[in-house]
């Protein structure tokens, strides 16, 4: 049953869209689907052997043997350097590789390079795994989870995970999957294995995850420390929460805690807050860029955005500037239609290449990423690139500036790609293959096979 055949009304026992035909049709559907990702696969695995760093290169072979590394594992130096132990036992790809594959598939450079390396780890690392792929067997993205486990893993690792998942790679889980690299690892390796698990038990942090973060402002973080440092922690926490409640604040304990992670911050304060003292002047400040509508401060614009795009309730804002333990600096409002004075150059700027703290702000808040077609890096990251070269003539102004990662910024440089912007924060991108593409702070289009654009 082809989808051409279904019709959009309601589905009944005697017409094409009864039940048993749309389940049919997805059946169909995903079946083409799989096969289509299995020819990707083969696609990048095709752009990657004809775009390596030096094919004439082939000690990365020499992974594939203990000979070579008397064990088949990764050299010691090699274990520190994550970027060096993911390709271990891989052909290095030419570093502008990833771009144009990415491009085409529609992902990030980032993404682009890890489906390339993926498909290289099933070709060579995991070639039971991979014939099945082929074979329309197991889904790309099973495949690829197989891969990845066995990055940067001894050669002898690799292959008997291969061994033991490839007859059920279609249905293997993540749980399954650990269990397989554990055993591997154990029978192979045993005092590596001990020692990264004693490495596990003892990795420590304290991570704020931005993910989390929503409208409201609150967002989560985890900590693993030191059990006495934890409780220390814990007790200074319980202290603040007191001492809110006895000042006045009405929240539960839990809530009163997680404020008391703030206060804690400005040690002086969190001190005095304790000991019922006058508070000290605040040692704390915010940055932040919130764009409101007109309406907001009447009261008919519940929300805000940030530079990122992040949707604020306009509330939150206003309790943010009403706490008295942060700094509040309101900045002239940066007007981004604003532009250069006609001489090339900006206000405020005195060196003819680098442009004014002014100009700069003002394109980052205008790009809010890297300009790269799918690239997410944020522009306070990037490189302010001259678009048409400062030694060609090219003016310090932002209508000739924009944001670039340093990856994307040597492709600009060196690989052949081009750009030119056609509107404030609007791009048209050309790579050396023929694609086109179109970047706007709203995200990228695809114009490849588009009418011509001029």
């Amino acid at each position: 049953m082809s989808i051409a055949h279904l019709d959009d009304h309601r589905p009944n026992a005697d017409g094409p869209g009864a039940p048993e035909d749309l389940i049919a049709a997805v059946r169909e559907t995903r079946a083409r689907a799989d096969a289509a990702e299995a020819d990707l696969l083969r696609l990048g695995l095709a752009w990657a052997h004809t775009h390596l760093e030096d094919p004439a290169d082939d000690t990365w072979h020499a992974a594939r043997s203990r000979g070579a590394y008397h064990d088949g594992a990764p050299h010691v130096e090699d274990l520190t350097d994550p970027g060096v132990l993911e390709w271990f036992g891989l052909p290095r790809l030419a570093w502008d590789a990833p771009a144009a594959f990415a491009v085409a598939n529609q992902m990030t450079t980032t993404a682009g390079r890890a489906y390339l390396r993926d498909a290289l780890t099933l070709a060579h690392r995991l070639p039971r795994v991979h014939a099945r792929v082929l074979a329309g067997q197991v889904p790309v993205w099973r495949a690829r989870r197989i891969a990845q486990a066995v990055l940067g893993k001894p050669a002898d690792v690799a292959a008997y995970v291969d061994l033991e998942v490839a007859e059920r790679a279609h249905q293997v889980g993540a749980t399954t999957l650990e269990k397989v690299l554990d055993e591997a690892m154990l029978r192979l390796y045993p005092e590596q294995r001990e020692a990264e698990q004693l490495e596990a038990l003892d990795h420590r942090h304290a991570t704020v995850h931005e993910g989390s973060l929503n409208h409201t402002g609150v967002a989560e973080m985890t900590l693993r420390a030191d059990w006495s440092d934890l409780t220390d922690f814990d007790r200074a926490l319980s202290l603040v929460a007191v001492a809110l409640l006895r000042d006045g604040c009405t929240e539960p304990l839990d809530v009163r805690r997680a404020m008391a992670i703030g206060i804690l911050a400005d040690p002086p304060g969190a001190l005095a807050l304790i000991n019922g003292d006058e508070p000290p002047a605040p040692t704390k400040a915010i940055v932040a860029y919130l764009h409101l509508s007109g309406d907001a401060p009447l009261g008919c614009d519940p929300v805000a955005t940030d530079e990122t795009g992040r949707t604020w309730l306009v509330d939150t804002v206003r309790e943010w500037l009403a706490r008295n333990d942060r700094f509040v600096t309101v900045r002239p409002v940066i007007d981004l239609t604003d532009h250069c004075d006609g001489t090339g150059h900006s206000p405020g700027q005195t060196d003819p290449y680098t442009p004014s703290p002014l100009t700069a702000e003002k394109v980052r808040l205008r790009d809010l990423t890297c300009v790269f077609p799918w690239c997410t890096r944020p522009a306070r990251a990037c490189d302010l690139d001259h678009i048409t070269p400062y030694d060609h003539g090219g003016p310090t102004c932002e209508c000739n500036l924009a944001a670039l990662c340093r990856y994307h910024h040597r492709l600009k440089t060196h690989a052949g790609w081009t750009y030119r912007p056609l509107a404030p924060g609007t791009y048209l991108w050309h790579d050396p293959h023929g694609q086109r593409l179109l970047t706007t702070p709203q995200g990228t289009t695809d114009l490849t096979y588009a009418a011509d654009t001029g």
